[in-house]
């Protein structure tokens, strides 16, 4: 079997999206939101961190030892 680049994997997922049935389209549906939800989390919390570096609340590494210090005990 021929591996597929992104541009074919697209070109024959367009191509067949009509002939599929519903059980497939929800799954896809599912995936592609499930990816949509989880890179606005990433993107927010990204944008959650640059504040809080630019406003100063950031912990030193030894203050961030001790308060990971007794974790997994």
């Amino acid at each position: 079997m021929k591996t597929m680049n992104l541009v074919e994997k697209r070109d024959f997922i367009h191509n067949h999206l009509h002939r599929a049935d519903e059980r497939i389209i929800d799954e896809f549906y599912e995936t592609l939101r499930k990816s949509n939800i989880l890179k606005d989390r990433l993107e927010s919390r990204a944008e959650k961190a640059e504040d809080d570096i630019r406003s100063g609340r950031v912990f030193s590494r030894t203050e961030i030892e001790q308060r990971t210090a007794s974790l997994g005990r």
